[in-house]
């Protein structure tokens, strides 16, 4: 049994495993050659601001007394620049949103191994195409744009790891740290040649990562004072750059800049999933080859919170965040990143309608040459014979479509030539995507075939191990006829031949040689589906049939769940009374109602909110005291129960641990109150912490293997744990869960006993 249950762990790791292969693969071609606009362009040097985990509408919204929280940045949007919301993608997290806002593409999930710090696959950006890049900012998210740059000419300047202190009184000091380093770094350039010279060369860009707002989120969240006034600080530091800047430079009108936000952040203080607080962040520009502001002709269309930013008689611009590398990429007029997938949105730029429409086609050119170099990989690895090539897109329609642009924007029809160079770049990008899930459904295929034949498998060897109904017969071998051995054979031959002629990965011939190999071991045991039509053949229809229907009831309750958590709190409240309808409550009336009561109990939980509540601490306090109360009783029974099977070691090991679940309680209580004066994270309960949880997983294997001891022992340990990680009501379920599952066994036994069945005492192995 133990070798079985090791086998199944390691084919569901595999087919975990191929979640990345199939759905997360990255999206990067390389052997592109680089595109750029032949036409001056609007500006000589751009400046890059992104305001860390900053949301659109803290952002635009008025305050409490109807004033704007970034004056500066309000009056720009008025006065001098066009703006937008920039749409994000999941995962919002600080590495994904700054590769799309950079380098134009959305992350490799992959990147999640590596904490999203370090680089899976080296990536082209808007630094590395630039002729020099100065960047300031968090030591996590600069160096990843320095590290695949070509030549030397991509500058960091970080402040320490440790100056991101999530527990600090106010996080606005890291913004203030680079508002100070740039001051110091252009005063320098007064007194250093060489700087000098680079800083007035063309296509220069400046990076300010400002990271204040998003560790004040977590620490303090989104509507807390200190989250605010650092969008506050953060406006007044702008300005002060934008001041500093156009002053060095002797304010010649050639500095773009692009002020926005890697993602945003929910109520409570977190981010990385899809909620619009999250993907929804603010966007502005201005300066060189930047439109000025617009009247909006769209004023119904806005939302009520829309509505209340009180600019509804502006133009808005909205993007996806990919969009805005290619902007900034035509503003300073560099070639794109050989890897965007951004579009370029023209109406934020402020020049010629042929440099527009001269910028489209570049773009839609650097997307078709990855759609090409995609497609000849592709075709590279695939048999011709079952290669099947993107039909939207042939080579005869891309000359057809460029060739009509040409003529639109010599005959000056320049809004054609966009239009036209948009419909080119929708298609590329669904060819990519096209290309990008060439195998999707092969692998899918052979992954859903592979779990089936485990699914089968082990319902097969249950059923064999675990009912009585199941009989080996006499004439049956226990192997399968050489006809099936010979057929698996050489159907996992043919499986290899054809992979390797695809020059698949090796982990593809995992995913399909594995399946063949478990549908095999499941053909060893389909005689059991003989016995098991022998067996039906006993039993009543309607059993069977209302055996069925509650089956399949029951797996699309759990199915339904994942969208619907009420749905659980349906299913908890019918299985609440299924002692009552099997009229078990005749015979254990106590042991029933607590099964009823205890099922009603938990079937409130799935009704409470998952996230976004305040902390409350006494609630958790009050559910580790049950716990231990609960604990108590049970040593209290054991002691009166105290026989052979209840050893005074076993006593010193249950107190251990209940010792263990006080000082939790003590630890949640003094974290929250140190975290409340910010103080910080106490050293002495970092270590606590740790200890108690390594504690928590050796000692269950120190407790007697009598079943009440051994899940006592369990209870225990996970509650000790559970503790730590609560904030909430949520501390409360393990507790009701417990003595539910308690009862469970309770019913269980009581049901052998009056079939005048045994039932076992003790557990089996460890």
């Amino acid at each position: 049994m133990l070798l079985f249950f090791i086998v199944g762990l390691i084919i569901h790791l595999i087919f975990f495993a191929s979640i990345f292969d199939i759905y997360f693969t990255s999206p990067l071609v390389h052997g592109m050659t680089p595109q750029h606009t032949r036409l001056p362009p609007p500006a000589k040097r751009l400046v890059l601001f992104v305001a860390d985990g900053l949301r659109a509408d803290t952002f635009f919204e008025l305050d409490e007394h109807g004033l704007p929280r970034a004056p500066y940045l309000r009056n720009i949007i008025q006065t001098k620049g066009s703006w937008g919301v920039s749409h994000t993608r999941v995962p919002t997290e600080s590495r994904p949103g700054h590769v799309a806002l950079i380098a134009g593409f959305y992350e490799d999930v992959s990147a999640v191994a590596k904490g999203w710090k370090e680089n899976p696959v080296e990536f082209d950006s808007v630094f590395n195409e630039s002729t020099y890049t100065w960047s300031w900012g968090s030591p996590d998210i600069l160096p990843m744009f320095a590290k695949g740059a070509s030549g030397d000419h991509v500058f960091t300047h970080c402040y320490l790891a440790e100056s991101e202190d999530f527990a600090s009184e106010d996080a606005a000091k890291l913004d203030a740290w680079v508002f100070d380093h740039v001051k110091s770094f252009f005063r320098s350039a007064q007194s250093d040649q060489t700087l000098l010279h680079k800083l007035n060369d063309d296509k220069v860009v400046f990076f300010l990562h400002l990271l204040g707002l998003d560790t004040n989120g977590h620490a303090h969240r989104p509507g807390s004072r200190e989250y605010k006034d650092n969008v506050k600080k953060v406006d007044e530091g702008v300005k002060e750059m934008v001041t500093l800047i156009e002053d060095f430079y002797g304010n010649d009108d050639k500095t773009a800049f692009v002020f926005t936000s890697d993602h945003g952040m929910t109520d409570w203080g977190s981010h990385g999933a899809g909620h619009p607080s999250e993907t929804l962040t603010p966007l502005v520009a201005w300066g060189a080859g930047v439109h000025h502001p617009r009247e909006s002709l769209f004023l119904d269309t806005l939302s009520n919170n829309e509505q209340k930013w009180n600019l509804m008689n502006l133009k808005r611009l909205d993007v996806n965040q990919a969009d805005v590398a290619p902007l900034m990429s035509a503003l300073i007029g560099i070639p794109y990143p050989l890897n965007s997938v951004g579009i370029l949105p023209v109406e934020y730029i402020n020049s010629s309608n042929l440099f527009k429409a001269e910028s489209m086609l570049t773009n839609a050119f650097q997307i078709l040459e990855q759609f090409k170099v995609k497609m000849a990989q592709k075709k590279l690895t695939t048999l011709s014979f079952l290669f099947s090539p993107f039909s939207s897109l042939s080579e005869s329609k891309q000359l057809d479509i460029v060739r009509r642009v040409r003529s639109y924007i010599h005959g000056g029809n320049y809004k054609e030539a966009m239009d036209l160079c948009r419909t080119l770049i929708d298609l590329a990008l669904e060819g990519l995507t096209y290309y990008h899930t060439y195998d999707r459904f092969f692998l899918g295929t052979s992954v859903v075939m592979g779990f089936a034949g485990w699914i089968l498998y082990v319902i097969l060897i249950i059923m064999k191990t675990n009912t009585s109904t199941i009989q080996t017969t006499s004439c049956y071998s226990g192997t399968p006829s050489q006809l099936v051995s010979y057929g698996f054979g050489a159907l996992g031959l043919s499986m290899v031949f054809f992979l390797i002629i695809q020059s698949s990965p090796w982990t593809y011939y995992v995913y399909c040689l594995l399946p063949i190999n478990i549908w095999y071991a499941a053909s060893k045991e389909l005689w059991i589906l003989h016995q098991v039509r022998i067996y039906l053949m006993t039993v009543s229809p309607f059993g069977i049939l209302g055996f069925l229907i509650i089956v399949i009831m029951g797996v699309e309750i759990l199915v339904v769940s994942f969208f619907y958590r009420w749905v659980l709190t349906v299913g908890l409240v019918a299985f609440a009374f299924w002692p009552v309808v099997m009229k078990l409550w005749i015979e254990a009336k106590i042991t029933t109602v607590s099964w009823v009561l205890l099922s009603l109990l938990l079937a409130v939980f799935p009704l409470m909110p998952v996230v976004g509540r305040e902390p409350n601490i006494t609630l958790v306090t009050c559910a580790g005291l049950l716990a231990l109360l609960v604990s108590l009783a049970s040593l209290v029974w054991l002691w009166k129960k105290r026989d052979s099977c209840v050893k005074r070691r076993d006593f010193k090991v249950h107190v251990c641990q209940m010792i263990s679940l006080a000082v939790s309680i003590y630890v949640v209580g003094t974290t929250h109150w140190s975290l409340a004066a910010k103080q910080g994270l106490p050293l002495l309960n970092q270590i606590i912490s740790w200890a108690i949880l390594t504690f928590s997983l050796v000692v269950p294997l120190l407790s007697a293997t009598f079943l009440f001891q051994r899940l006592l022992s369990l209870f225990l340990s996970f509650m000790s744990s559970y503790l730590l990680l609560s904030t909430g009501y949520e501390a409360f379920f393990p507790v009701a869960l417990s003595c539910l599952m308690f009862v469970w066994i309770f019913i269980e036994q009581e049901t052998l006993v009056n079939q005048g069945l045994s039932f076992k005492q003790k557990t089996e192995g460890l």
